[in-house]
C-alpha cells in the first residue's frame, strides 16, 4: 500500500495556501495579473520554508488553462500535471546531481524548442548554487537573451555561492523562516484533517524542533503520528526523540538555588543511566538560560519561551534570585561548557563539572558595596567575616547596590569577570609625564574645568601643547599636522575658549593657535599625562584608589576584581534593594 507524506499531501495547490510568505507570494501574484513576470527568479532562504513550492505555483500560473486572479486553480489537467511532474515544459533539475557544464548546455537546447503541453516552458533548478564554474558561464548568455515565453527558476539555501553575474540577471526573493505561531496553526489544521490527537505540550515540543521551518515540522509530525497510538503530547514525543524532559532543567534550577551540587551530580548520573545523549542536555542547557535572561529582561515575554504557563511559573524563584548580569554570565559558561562537551570523547566529566559549577555560583557583588560592610562591621566592633554580633554572613544575600569602580565575581575560577591573570598592581605615571602635563602650572585643572562644561572642547585642548607667556599676555597652544582637525574646532569654539581661559587665568590673554610641524608638538608623554589626569579610565582610577589605600589595593588583588561601565552600576541601584545595615537590621 502506498502511502504519501504529508509535507507532500498538504503541499500548497495556490498561492494564497503559502504560509508565512506573503511578501513573495503578492508580489509574483501581481506580476501574473499585470503580465510583468520576469524570465528569471531566484528564491533564496533556509531549508524547508517553501522555495521549490512557490516555483512549482508560479510554473502552474504560467501554464494554468483556468488562472484566478494570478493564482493558479490547482485542479486543471496543467496542474495536476506539473503536481505530479508529468508535465513536459516544466522542468525540475536537482544542481546537486547536474553541476557540469554540459548539463547546462543541454538544458540550453531543450530552452530553444517550442514549448509542447502549455503555454510556457519552465526550468525549476534547484540548489542553484550546487553548479559548477563552468556550468554558470554557459548559463550566463540564455539569461540574458532567452527565447520568447521560457522562463527559470532558481532556489538556493545559499546564494552567496552564486556568482553575481548570475544574480544581476535574476529577481530575487528571500523566503523567511516562520514564526511560532504560524507553524502551530498550520500543525493544529493538519492534525484535525488527519485526526490525529495532540496536545499543547506536543505542538510546542514539535515547532520547537521544527526551527522555523515548514516541511521539517510536517515530517516530524508524520514520524509522530505513524508512532503515536494515543494523543501525541510531550512525554510521547519525548521517547521517541530522545529528548531530555524540561522537567529536568527545572531539578537543576532548584539544586542551584540550593546550592546542592550532589543533586546535579545524581540528575546527570541519572541522565546517563536512562541512555539520554547528554550533549543534547548541554545544549538545552543554553536554551534554558536563554529562557531565563528573556524572562528576567521583561516577564511580558513569555511568548517567546517555549515553556507552558506552568513552567514558566516554576521558574519564578530562580528569576527572583538572579539578576540579569547573573544568568549572561551563566548563559555564557553554559556555551563555553557546551563548545568542549560536543567534541569531546568524555562529556559526562565535562557535563558533571559543569552542573557543579553552576550548583556552586554565587552572587556577584560590587566593590564599594563589600567595601562599605567590612567597614560598618569595623566601626561596630563586628569582625570581618562576621555580621554585627557574631552572626554569619549570608554571601547568597549580597546585593549589588552603591556605584563602585570594580566588581566581584566570586564564582569559580573560570568565572566571566576575570578568567585567568589577577588584576595588575596598580600603576602610576612616571615623574616625567606628570611634569609634561603641566608644562604651563596648572594646565590640567584648566583642562579639567573646560571638561566639566565643554568636553568636546576639552578633548581638543589634551592633543595641544601649550605656552603661557604672561609678560607678553599670550597663551599659545601648538598643533601637529595630524591634529589640524582639533586646531579647526577650537578656532570654531573661539569665543567659548577664550571665555575659559579668562575666568581661569584671571589674565586678559590672547590666544594664539597655531600648526606646527611634525616632532615640534606636544609628545605623546604628555598627552597622555593629560589625559590620564583629566579623563581616566575606571582602571586608572581603580588603580589609583588602590595606591592611596594599600588595604583596598590588598582587597582588589585577591578578589581580582574588575572596573564596571556606569550604565550597569546606575541599573544596579535602580533594580536593588538598600543594602544590609546591621545597625537596622536585616531586611
Amino acid at each position: 500500500m502506498s502511502y504519501t507524506a504529508i509535507a507532500r499531501k498538504y503541499r500548497p495547490e495556490t498561492f494564497a495556501q503559502v504560509v508565512g510568505q506573503d511578501h513573495v507570494t503578492a508580489t509574483l501574484r501581481a506580476a501574473m495579473r499585470r503580465g510583468k513576470l520576469s524570465h528569471a527568479y531566484l528564491f533564496s532562504g533556509p531549508r524547508g520554508c517553501g522555495k521549490t513550492t512557490v516555483a512549482r505555483l508560479l510554473a502552474k500560473a504560467l501554464n494554468c488553462t483556468d488562472m484566478q486572479d494570478g493564482d493558479p486553480c490547482g485542479v486543471c489537467a496543467t496542474c495536476t500535471g506539473i503536481a505530479r511532474g508529468s508535465f513536459m515544459d516544466v522542468l525540475e533539475i536537482d544542481a546537486a546531481s547536474n553541476t557540469g557544464v554540459d548539463n547546462v548546455r543541454e538544458l540550453r537546447d531543450m530552452a530553444k524548442l517550442a514549448a509542447g503541453e502549455g503555454n510556457s516552458r519552465v526550468f525549476i533548478i534547484d540548489e542553484v548554487h550546487m553548479l559548477s564554474k563552468g556550468a554558470f558561464n554557459a548559463l550566463l548568455k540564455i539569461l540574458e537573451e532567452p527565447p520568447p515565453r521560457v522562463f527559470f527558476f532558481f532556489a538556493t539555501t545559499e546564494p552567496n555561492k552564486i556568482p553575481r553575474t548570475i544574480l544581476s540577471r535574476c529577481q530575487r526573493f528571500d523566503f523567511r523562516l516562520l514564526n511560532r505561531d504560524q507553524l502551530t496553526e498550520r500543525m493544529r489544521e493538519i492534525c484535525a484533517a488527519e485526526g490525529a490527537a495532540v496536545d499543547d505540550s506536543g505542538l510546542r515540543i514539535l515547532v520547537s524542533l521544527a526551527e522555523g521551518s515548514m516541511r521539517d515540522g510536517l515530517s516530524l509530525l508524520d514520524q509522530a503520528i505513524a508512532s503515536c497510538e494515543g494523543t501525541i503530547d510531550e512525554a510521547t514525543l519525548t521517547a521517541l526523540f530522545g529528548l531530555v524532559r524540561s522537567e529536568l532543567y527545572l531539578e537543576l534550577s532548584e539544586a542551584m538555588l540550593a546550592g546542592d551540587a550532589a543533586r546535579g551530580l545524581a540528575l546527570v548520573d541519572s541522565l546517563a543511566a536512562a541512555g539520554q545523549d547528554l550533549v543534547v542536555f548541554a545544549r538545552g542547557l543554553l536554551t534554558h538560560f536563554r529562557n531565563l535572561m528573556v524572562l528576567k529582561v521583561d516577564p511580558r515575554l513569555r511568548d517567546a519561551v517555549d515553556l507552558t504557563p506552568e513552567q514558566v511559573a516554576q521558574l519564578d524563584p530562580v528569576l527572583a534570585h538572579f539578576d540579569e548580569g547573573d544568568l549572561l554570565a551563566m548563559l555564557d559558561r553554559a556555551g563555553q561548557h557546551y563548545d568542549r562537551i560536543h567534541r569531546s570523547t568524555q562529556p559526562r566529566i565535562l557535563l558533571e563539572a559543569t552542573v557543579v559549577e553552576l550548583c556552586q555560583w554565587e552572587r556577584r557583588v560590587v566593590l564599594s558595596d563589600l567595601i562599605q560592610r567590612l567597614r560598618r562591621l569595623l566601626a561596630g566592633g563586628g569582625v570581618p567575616g562576621g555580621r554585627g554580633q557574631g552572626q554569619a554572613v549570608d554571601r547568597n544575600r549580597e546585593r549589588r547596590t552603591a556605584p563602585a569602580s570594580s566588581e566581584v565575581d566570586r564564582t569559580a575560577p573560570s568565572a566571566t569577570a576575570p578568567d585567568s591573570a589577577p588584576a595588575p598592581a596598580p600603576t602610576s605615571a612616571p615623574a616625567s609625564a606628570h611634569a609634561a602635563a603641566d608644562t604651563v602650572t596648572g594646565w590640567t585643572d584648566f583642562v579639567n574645568t573646560v571638561m566639566a562644561q565643554n568636553p568636546g572642547l576639552a578633548s581638543c585642548l589634551m592633543t595641544g601643547l601649550p605656552d603661557l607667556d604672561r609678560e607678553a599676555g599670550q597663551l599659545t597652544m601648538a598643533f601637529e599636522p595630524d591634529d589640524a582637525f582639533m586646531l579647526k574646532r577650537l578656532e570654531e569654539g573661539r569665543p567659548d575658549l577664550e571665555r575659559h581661559v579668562a575666568a581661569f587665568f584671571g589674565d586678559s590673554l590672547r590666544v594664539v593657535l597655531e600648526l606646527v610641524g611634525t616632532g615640534a608638538g606636544p609628545s605623546v608623554e604628555q598627552q597622555e599625562a593629560v589625559r590620564r589626569e583629566v579623563a581616566p579610565t575606571d582602571r586608572e582610577t581603580l588603580d589609583r584608589e588602590c595606591k592611596d589605600d594599600p588595604a583596598l589595593d590588598r582587597l582588589v588583588e585577591m578578589v581580582k576584581g574588575e572596573p564596571v561601565a556606569d550604565a550597569e552600576r546606575e541599573r544596579w541601584q535602580l533594580a536593588d534593594p538598600p543594602v544590609d545595615d546591621p545597625e537596622k537590621g536585616s531586611p
